[in-house]
């Protein structure tokens, strides 16, 4: 209860005790009653009235108090990292851009985050002690309760590696693992446009994942490692995947698929200027997207390809959720976004079951490279109410602050 109120506060800014009775569907006593504790701990203030003419009596607004507490979110895979710091009103404060882990095992990864974790929060000059933890956001699969890996990605000594307990021992803060396209989702449901509380999401980074919400709640399935549309078997593929499988979405639309089959070409990839490193595949994605966005015929049919598989993969996504929104976020989207999202919506008014009840709307997230940062910030804060409590955080991120 507590936490619809401060998602809705951290949504909208301000809002009345009467607007926040119509928006949960609660009684004004059970929202008085709620409220209160949360002004007395200093999470939420009265700001102003708002005049209603012919009303009466001006209602009282509230609002989160921003400085109240903060949180970090941090992204990591082996190409990227992002770090984003948050206040308690879910306002940016500080933001960092770093390279990913690259071949680096978990030991250097780990003290490598901590000391920008700990840098960045000197720099925006947020104490410690006002951090309510850190979201740390990987590529599953995931053990969420012990903060761990399910795969051998990116290396052998990353499965089963303590990751949230390691990095929270070095933070001296708690630590949430949580999944990138979960997270990205999670972002988008507090800042996406235009708001929707029902949609599905496909991230896209060094591989392929996917999100759902439902009615404002994030679907996990039984162990959270829910919506791996990366490793949906596709109708026609037939590329082998790191899974084990073949003819998976990632394996045939991923960027580092896109790059290796450009690299198949002499000629093409140095007409891109691609390097072939082997932690490059990210920023040579990007420069076959600059060469289809300066009007390269190559380019565009490479991408083009890449967008009709994941139009594939999304219609499973719709139709297995019966969603009417499917949104793009992540690094691989900042260039080629638009030709994604018009090839998926293709697909979607091609095969989707829905079409004929609603045009399916395909989105590109805003903040395609941070979105998966903010959502595993935006994760902390949703979790907690107020100080650090390691019993909350030992809990299933649904049973954390109800």
């Amino acid at each position: 209860m507590a936490r619809r109120v401060l998602d809705l506060l951290r949504t909208e800014g301000t809002l009345s005790r009467v607007e926040l009775a119509e928006r949960t569907g609660l009684t004004a006593a059970t929202i008085t009653n709620t409220v209160r504790p949360l002004i007395a701990d200093g999470l939420v203030r009265e700001s102003g009235r708002d005049p209603q003419p012919g009303r009466g009596q001006p209602r009282r607004l509230l609002r989160l108090v921003a400085d109240a507490w903060h949180a970090v979110g941090v992204q990591v895979d082996r190409t990227t990292t992002t770090i984003e710091v948050l206040d308690f009103a879910g306002g940016r404060i500080a933001t960092a851009n770093l390279p990913g882990t690259g071949g680096r095992g978990p030991d250097a990864t780990v003290e490598s985050l901590a000391a920008h974790v700990g840098a960045l929060l000197e720099r925006a000059e947020v104490p410690r002690g006002r951090v309510l933890g850190a979201g740390l956001v990987t590529h599953g699969p995931q053990d969420l309760d012990r903060g761990v890996l399910l795969t051998a990605q990116p290396g052998p000594d990353w499965l089963e590696y303590p990751l949230a307990a390691t990095l929270a021992e070095r933070l001296g803060l708690p630590v949430l693992l949580e999944n990138d396209a979960t997270a990205a989702a999670v972002g988008e449901l507090w800042a996406g446009a235009p708001r929707t509380d029902t949609f599905g999401l496909v991230y896209m980074a060094s591989g392929i994942g996917g999100g759902v919400i439902v009615d404002g709640e994030v679907y996990r399935g039984r162990a959270s490692n829910a919506v791996e549309i990366g490793h949906v078997a596709l109708a026609g593929g037939a590329t082998p995947c790191v899974c084990g499988g073949a003819g998976c979405a990632q394996a045939e639309a991923a960027p580092q698929a896109v790059v290796a089959r450009a690299l198949g070409d002499p000629a093409l990839a140095a007409r891109f200027g691609l390097t072939g490193a082997r932690d490059g595949a990210l920023a040579d994605f990007d420069r076959i997207a600059r060469a289809w966005r300066a009007g390269d015929a190559d380019a565009a049919a490479m991408l083009e390809r890449s967008a009709r598989w994941i139009g594939q993969a999304a219609v499973t996504l719709v139709n297995l959720f019966d969603l009417d929104t499917v949104v793009l976020a992540g690094p691989a989207f900042t260039v080629a976004g638009s030709l994604y999202r018009d090839r998926v919506a293709a697909e979607l008014e091609r095969l989707a079951l829905s079409r004929a009840l609603s045009r399916p709307k395909v989105l590109v997230s805003a903040d395609t490279g941070s979105a998966a940062a903010l959502g595993g910030a935006l994760h902390v804060l949703r979790a907690m109410q107020g100080a650090p409590r390691p019993a909350d955080f030992a809990r299933s991120p649904d049973e954390r602050v109800q």
